[in-house]
């Protein structure tokens, strides 16, 4: 294996120093106050009363869509006259000192408006709240999926925020659920493939099937009657979670999320992964898209030429468990030698030295993964929206490296698992308004997404414009509240503004160039919500290089 190239301990585990770093509200204290402010993040319940302040003060796009808006409107029956809540989250028609007035006489300790925090709630306590479901969805989710779990820490702190989110609703009632059970068929072995497809009709139609916007009938979801996931599998059906287990051993499927699977299915659609290509997953454990890709690129061209894929991780262990993944996969030696493994800095990887560039490259990059809240409890209890700030620079270092290393002609997929659009459609600007375009002679522009691929799949477009937040003490900012019980979620407009207030960790890149993003077409992008296909949250960009 090649030498490994040197890699600081945030790139080792960068998401691990991003919650460190955020989950004390002052930078400057010493390492108890932060190890005790970082206690009291999770115990309190900081974490849950963020995410929804942040997300539900995000214009339209980002976790919610017009049509949230439109039937939450039409639910409610809101007039003229009443009091409303905007897209950015503000309570229209009433002053602070009203607001802070109404959050205490109706729910005490509570999120409020510029998204401050009251410390003595624990969504772990009894609050009674019922199943709050509109029954409404474009694809039938909401209505046919099981109940919502009122029970569920996020749903407590979402019936705290006295409506003032009411469009979040299906976001947070999505989350809420365990994800579903979700296979993909791997393309070697096709007789197997429908020979297990016969069994799971016969024996198993009612508890999972193949989803409705995949032509091939590769992809299979639990049905919602079902309501299979990992957890109640074993349980709910011993004799199927065997089969599951069997067919994975055997090469037959692979358990695989939807938004995982995205990248590898549009690569493919825009025939930047074919049969022989070389392909590099600069970000590659645990490894899912690695062997997605093996499947179609190991198969020998109309030459005989076969394929390769270069499968990297920063991280010694976590590239030991990727070489055990493919091991295990039960793909034939043949395709599995295919894979070379490499231990490098991903913002740093070293250039073929054939001097032959990359047909493709995955870009995974590491995130703050609040796309993936239904399968890791782990995510919300630390959440902060420094997370995805601290992230930015190492995704937009690997980014531009990835688009240095793909041919002319050739396709960089960005994805991250988040669906905050600092780690998202700001890196992706950020790279085609400064980092790279034009830049030793190279351009770059964003494909559209291929329709071909999933027909009737539901894809959010990318957005132009979003907010940016920090959380925590800031300098030179009027405290607002009545307490000092909590600190503040504080927006700011402009770079300039946070840098005034004393964040010194702003980058101009985390704010939105709307004449720029247009211009390069970040609509292009694809975001992926929860509630649209009952699945976990993802983003994608496809940049293809043109010269």
């Amino acid at each position: 294996m090649p030498k490994r190239a040197r890699a600081s301990s945030d790139t080792q585990n960068p998401l691990s120093s991003a919650r460190k770093d955020s989950a004390s509200s002052t930078k400057n204290s010493n390492k108890a106050d932060r190890n005790a402010q970082g206690l009291w993040h999770r115990k309190s319940g900081a974490g849950y009363h963020l995410f929804l302040s942040y997300y539900g003060s995000q214009p339209t796009g980002v976790v919610a869509g017009d049509d949230d808006f439109i039937n939450i409107a039409a639910h409610d029956g809101t007039d003229a006259g009443s009091t409303t809540t905007n897209h950015n989250g503000g309570t229209i028609g009433m002053s602070r000192a009203a607001k802070r007035r109404r959050q205490k006489k109706n729910a005490g300790p509570s999120t409020t408006s510029n998204g401050a925090l009251h410390k003595q709630h624990n969504p772990d306590g009894d609050h009674n709240i019922g199943n709050s479901s509109f029954g409404y969805n474009n694809t039938g989710v909401e209505s046919n999926r099981q109940s919502v779990d009122a029970t569920h820490p996020l749903m407590r702190a979402f019936s705290l925020t006295n409506k003032q989110y009411p469009h979040l609703t299906r976001f947070v009632h999505a989350l809420s659920r365990p994800l579903p059970l979700t296979l993909r068929f791997r393309e070697y072995n096709q007789s197997l493939s429908v020979e297990l497809k016969e069994h799971l009709a016969k024996d198993y139609s009612a508890m999972i099937a193949p989803v409705a916007f995949d032509p091939t009938n590769s992809i299979y979801q639990s049905t919602p009657k079902s309501s299979l996931h990992k957890s109640n599998l074993g349980q709910t059906c011993p004799k199927l979670k065997q089969l599951i287990v069997d067919s994975s051993m055997n090469g037959i499927i692979a358990r695989q999320e939807l938004g995982s699977m995205l990248p590898v299915i549009c690569l493919r659609a825009v025939r930047a992964i074919t049969p022989g290509s070389k392909v590099l997953d600069i970000c590659a454990s645990p490894g899912s898209k690695t062997l997605q890709t093996l499947e179609i690129v190991g198969s020998s061209t109309k030459q005989g030429s076969k394929g390769r894929v270069i499968a990297n991780d920063v991280h010694a262990g976590r590239l030991d468990s990727l070489r055990a993944a493919v091991l295990r996969s039960g793909l034939p030696e043949c395709l599995t030698s295919r894979v070379t493994f490499t231990n490098y800095d991903a913002s740093i990887f070293p250039a073929p030295k054939s001097g032959k560039l990359f047909d493709a490259i995955i870009c995974d990059v590491p995130c703050g993964g609040d796309g993936t809240i239904r399968k890791d409890k782990h995510i919300l209890p630390l959440w902060s929206p420094n997370i995805s700030t601290s992230m930015h620079g190492l995704q937009l270092r690997i980014l531009q490296r990835a688009l240095e290393l793909v041919k002319i002609g050739g396709v960089v997929c960005y994805s991250t698992c988040s669906l905050n659009p600092i780690e998202d459609e700001a890196v992706v600007a950020a790279a085609l308004l400064g980092g790279c375009n034009n830049i030793g002679g190279a351009e770059y522009e964003l494909l559209d997404w291929p329709k071909s691929s999933l027909p009737g799949f539901l894809r959010r477009p990318g957005v132009h414009t979003w907010r940016v937040a920090f959380y925590g003490e800031q300098d030179g900012i009027e405290d607002t509240n009545d307490s000092d019980d909590f600190d503040s979620l504080s927006f700011f407009d402009k770079y300039d503004d946070a840098l005034d207030a004393g964040m010194k960790e702003a980058k101009p890149t985390f704010w939105p160039n709307i004449v720029g993003n247009e211009r390069i077409g970040l609509d292009r992008c694809t975001r992926l919500f929860p509630q649209d296909q009952d699945s976990g949250g993802f983003f994608l960009a496809l940049i293809k290089r043109i010269k």
